[in-house]
């Protein structure tokens, strides 16, 4: 019997179809894990990585610039600690001179004034040389105190620079931005 005449024998063409649809199944399920790790892996480049640091930047700006906008005058002087834990460089030696200064401001000060953070983008960021620069515009609310039927509120607005020590992101400068965006 030829090729042709075997196929039309009955029940030789599910010889053929059998084999061909297990290595069809086969083949469909190596392409889909293919296509799986293939997916996985595209989210773990380069472009993730720096949106990572970026984001480690953005989290630590946010945590550290409304705490050197905060000040508890009950608890000033855990309150500058942590402004000084958050601190390197130049920004670290320039609060390091005012603290005498700063203690006495804070020792008549009787409200709490607290900050937040309500916008911000890193501008710069340097992952090998750890280093980031970001600007940020800040609110800081100071609750009422003695007579004072209300509280104030300040808009700043910063150019800060940021230095990986250690692991952690410190601020190492921070320049207030005029309105318009330039240093005053």
């Amino acid at each position: 019997m030829t090729g042709a005449a075997s196929l039309r024998k009955p029940g030789s063409l599910i010889r053929w179809v059998r084999p061909a649809g297990h290595v069809l199944t086969a083949a469909a399920a190596v392409f889909l894990c293919l296509s799986l790790w293939s997916l996985f892996q595209s989210g773990r480049g380069a472009d993730h990585d720096l949106a990572a640091a970026r984001d480690e930047v953005s989290r630590t700006a946010v945590r550290d610039l409304a705490l050197i906008n905060s000040i508890d005058p009950k608890v000033a002087e855990l309150d500058l600690q942590h402004w000084l834990d958050v601190a390197t460089g130049p920004f670290a030696d320039a609060l390091k001179r005012d603290m005498p200064a700063a203690r006495a401001r804070f020792a008549k000060q009787t409200a709490r004034s607290h900050g937040r953070v309500t916008a911000l983008a890193v501008t710069r960021l340097d992952r090998s040389a750890g280093e980031a620069t970001v600007i940020a515009s800040v609110r800081v609310f100071t609750e009422p105190s003695g007579d004072s039927a209300q509280g104030t509120e300040q808009r700043k607005r910063y150019e800060v620079a940021m230095r990986r020590v250690g692991g952690t992101w410190k601020i190492s400068s921070l320049n207030p931005l005029a309105p318009g965006g330039s240093r005053p």
